[in-house]
């Protein structure tokens, strides 16, 4: 063989290589679990009299799950008890409003960023990646002593006469949904700037030279032309709030509780690994239903703007 011929098929094949560590990652930490977790959840479950990993049906004591039994009655389980049902519509309702308040707090903010001079648009984003660049219990923790009955948040209402005495906050609604705007809205908001940072200014200047007002160029020009950016921060933001697991477990309460939440509870602490690989699964399921009604959403926007 050449060195020319071994050169071409090595040009041919060089994607394949670059790509193969990435390749590798995803196969066997990800792929690979990701099956095996499916395959528990078709598992029938054995219950939490023992602590056996798996175990033949048949043999005494407890386990995990009956080892080679296939199975979809933890997924009807699921759907036939009120207390899954609720705690599912209840991590949709959650979603629901953490990516609403989520995007009306982004976009504005994006756009403030967008429009600052360079020093003041330096700070602002310091201040956006800030948190991001601590833990995501100090971030939870320090919430509940901002929102505790003695925290600086009630301690300041009170100071400015709104409230007589301390309002509960933490472990409500509010605390949850507080905590998961404030760990997502640092990636919306980059998402969204850097939409705007990508937009041809002539057209507003241009909007703007023929007569336009600054609002009528913003929401005739400006804002349009976001709009796909705004699409993917929605889309982050909505994804990332169903599988919300730390705030509803330390700022929540037993009746804010997620599916993310439920997943290692029925794992560890009901050793039921078969329903909890069953949730974690109709978590996926929700997501990809999610993305693809968004994607249906978008395409028919897409199309009738075109039209």
């Amino acid at each position: 063989m050449s060195i020319q011929t071994l050169s071409e098929r090595l040009s041919r094949y060089h994607k394949f290589f670059l790509l193969s560590p990435l390749l590798f990652i995803l196969i066997f930490f990800f792929a690979g679990p990701l099956m095996w977790l499916f395959r528990v959840s078709l598992y029938q479950s054995r219950g939490s009299s023992g602590f056996g990993i798996g175990g033949a049906e048949g043999k005494e004591g407890g386990g995990f799950y009956v080892e080679g039994t296939w199975t979809l009655e933890n997924y009807f389980k699921f759907f036939q008890d009120d207390y899954f049902v609720d705690i599912m519509f209840f991590t949709i309702k959650l979603a629901v409003i953490v990516t609403v308040v989520t995007m009306l707090v982004s976009y504005p903010m994006a756009y403030y960023i967008y429009k600052a001079g360079a020093k003041l648009k330096t700070f602002l984003l310091i201040i956006v990646i800030l948190p991001k660049l601590s833990n995501m219990l100090v971030l939870v923790y320090g919430l509940q002593i901002l929102m505790a009955n003695n925290g600086w948040v009630n301690k300041a209402l009170i100071g400015l006469g709104i409230i007589d005495e301390p309002v509960k906050l933490v472990y409500t609604l509010f605390s949850v949904v507080v905590a998961k705007v404030l760990l997502i809205a640092p990636y919306t908001i980059l998402v969204i700037t850097a939409a705007l940072h990508g937009l041809d200014r002539t057209l507003r200047d241009a909007a703007m030279g023929l007569g336009a007002s600054g609002t009528r160029a913003f929401l005739t020009i400006t804002f349009p032309l976001s709009l796909p950016g705004s699409y993917v921060a929605l889309l982050i933001t909505i994804v990332w709030a169903l599988g919300a697991f730390v705030s509803p477990l330390l700022l929540g309460n037993p009746d804010l509780q997620t599916l993310a939440v439920e997943v290692p509870k029925q794992t560890f602490e009901n050793v039921n690994w078969a329903m909890g690989s069953a949730i974690a699964f109709i978590v996926l399921g929700l997501m990809f239903i999610v993305v693809l009604i968004f994607n249906l959403i978008v395409s028919s926007a897409i199309k009738w703007r075109t039209v």
